[in-house]
């Protein structure tokens, strides 16, 4: 019988038909039944069952506990031997209205894309989400981590939650069990679920794209262009690239900045770029699936998120060979080397930042030992067989690794 597997997170356009399309093709070609639930923003192709849920990108709205009595509908009617799930409002939705599946034999994994408690992380993000995760941790068979930070703050929350477990619980337990439930791929940087789609990057004529998307968004041709592809919210702090870019102008360079991803920010970033006198050499792209031109239309990717999980459009751009200024969080630095393949700065530090652009800009041949990094590690179908390993190996009880 083939094994049935359910996918659950917030989006489907922003998540899912982003990062696990591959490993859904990958669990289909061994025989699978993949099953989908989101918000249903856009279909999910290759999934056998595409299912629309209430729940939108806030976890504590009225509509997401509408979306758990929804998919605790649908698992009372389906049985699944994985419920893999996603995003703060997937992981949650799915591991609150798995309790009966569970006790069925269905396991709930829970893929981590980016603590919100991390070092450095507010006092409030602590007090709210790490309560949370603890608490749902109990309700989650294994969990998947993106980078090292999280596995480590992962393992020492279960081995703590582990403590107070009396040996009977401890051996009955699916979660705390001698590995502590925390999964990581070996290899750090082969990591679940977060791989380059390189089909969305290969092009034909990397120069007649550059020149056409120049063209387009009426981007001078000797402009040196800053890319940052990420959706426009606080903790991705595009303003710091807006800051960095005005430094640049007043210190007479030709630099421009493109911004691509959904506004969910409701126009703040224009509104400084053009406060900053930016309006000109600022272009907001809105959301992009087709991202491989608008990389080769630029000279570097510049980053500037407070928290990541792991940052795979840093990859993206070293496949299109440009070399990468980014900031220096957990999720960054799986990625980043500093000086060695990119350039780590300090969170909002738009001069550092600046700087290191600049640096580019002046030394072509500093510039080209930092493009056309080796990104092949990154691949996603590579990826998504691990995982499929993965999952295939915790149905068939094997914990270890």
């Amino acid at each position: 019988m083939a094994h049935r597997i359910l996918f659950v997170a917030n989006t489907a356009k922003e998540h899912l038909n982003k990062f696990h399309l591959p490993a859904i093709r990958a669990l289909k070609a061994r025989g699978w039944q993949v099953d989908c639930a989101s918000n249903g923003d856009e279909p999910v192709p290759y999934c056998d069952h595409d299912y629309r849920m209430s729940w939108q990108r806030n976890p504590f709205s009225r509509d997401t506990f509408t979306g758990i009595r929804e998919l605790k509908a649908l698992l009372a009617e389906t049985h699944y031997d994985i419920i893999y799930c996603h995003t703060p409002t997937g992981g949650m939705v799915a591991r609150i209205a798995a309790g009966a599946a569970r006790k069925q034999g269905t396991k709930v994994v829970y893929c981590v894309h980016g603590l919100h408690f991390y070092r450095g992380a507010p006092l409030k993000n602590w007090l709210v989400y790490f309560p949370a995760e603890k608490w749902l941790a109990g309700k989650t068979d294994a969990i998947f981590t993106v980078n090292r930070e999280d596995y480590g703050t992962a393992y020492r929350m279960l081995s703590k939650a582990r403590k107070g477990l009396s040996e009977a619980e401890k051996a009955e337990s699916k979660v705390f069990n001698e590995h502590s439930g925390v999964y990581r791929i070996p290899e750090v940087r082969l990591v679940p679920e977060v791989g380059i789609n390189t089909a969305r990057l290969r092009t034909e004529d990397p120069a007649a794209d550059r020149a056409r998307i120049r063209a387009q968004y009426q981007i001078p041709e000797d402009a040196f262009v800053m890319i940052y592809i990420a959706e426009l919210i606080p903790n991705k702090n595009q303003g710091m690239l807006l800051r960095a870019l005005k430094i640049l102008r007043d210190g007479g360079r030709n630099a421009h900045l493109v911004l691509v991803g959904p506004d969910h920010a409701g126009g703040v970033y224009q509104k400084e770029a053009a406060e900053l006198g930016l309006a000109d050499r600022v272009t907001f792209t809105g959301w992009q699936s087709d991202i491989g031109p608008l990389l080769y239309a630029s000279d570097v990717c510049t980053a500037s998120s407070i928290r990541e999980g792991f940052g795979i459009n840093l990859a993206e751009a070293m496949y299109c060979g440009l070399p990468v200024v980014a900031t220096d969080n957990r999720g960054h630095r799986m990625i980043v080397e500093d000086g060695v393949n990119g350039f780590l700065v300090p969170v909002d530090d738009s001069e550092a930042m600046a700087a290191r652009v600049a640096s580019l800009m002046d030394d072509r041949a500093f510039y080209a030992r930092f493009a056309s990094r080796d990104a092949s590690g990154y691949d996603a179908e590579r990826i998504a067989q691990e995982i499929a390993d993965r999952l295939e190996a915790l149905i068939a009880g094997d914990r270890a690794g």
